[in-house]
């Protein structure tokens, strides 16, 4: 029973309430466990826009592959949020359809200036700012939170931005 038990890992904490139209707008990716396509990317930026007849965020994804001028790449994805204006912390993110991933919203700056998201299975974890940048104690707090939730930040990487969102260079 021991070897199945270790198998499962604890809910990931979310924040109880987010404002979704805050939310909304340019995130730069700070520090990130990333998945296979945004591995030593640089620029990560993501655009979020409240679709109303959608009811969900649709997603602008964009970085450049391997340097900072490196070749733009994009992946459009949609969030759910289930519930607008307000919602919980526990959100869904669709990079294609049908597939729908957990987003789980871990610590939330009260001004909007900084969110942590983390997936559930402790692989991939994203720290955004509204700017490429945050004050070190602000990073260093979030990476608490995320080591507490038992997050491995061996493989965290920081990404290099120019300050040209990867969409502004086509």
């Amino acid at each position: 029973m021991g070897i199945a038990t270790s198998c499962f890992k604890p809910s990931l904490k979310a924040v109880d309430t987010v404002d979704v139209g805050r939310m909304l707008g340019t995130w730069k990716v700070v520090a990130v466990l990333p998945t296979p396509f945004e591995k030593n990317g640089c620029n990560p930026t993501e655009v979020y826009t409240w679709d109303e007849a959608k009811q969900r965020i649709d997603v602008d994804f964009t970085l450049n592959k391997g340097s900072l001028d490196g070749p733009v790449k994009s992946i459009p994805q949609k969030i759910y949020t289930g519930g607008f204006p307000q919602s919980s912390g526990r959100w869904q993110a669709s990079p294609v359809w049908p597939i729908k991933l957990s987003y789980v919203i871990m610590d939330l700056d009260p001004e909007y200036k900084w969110v942590l998201v983390g997936h559930p299975s402790r692989s991939y974890l994203w720290l955004m700012g509204r700017e490429t940048s945050l004050p070190q104690d602000v990073i260093d707090g979030r990476l608490a939170v995320a080591r507490n939730e038992g997050f491995d930040l061996d493989k965290l990487e920081y990404p290099k931005h120019n300050g040209v969102t990867p969409g502004d260079q086509k």
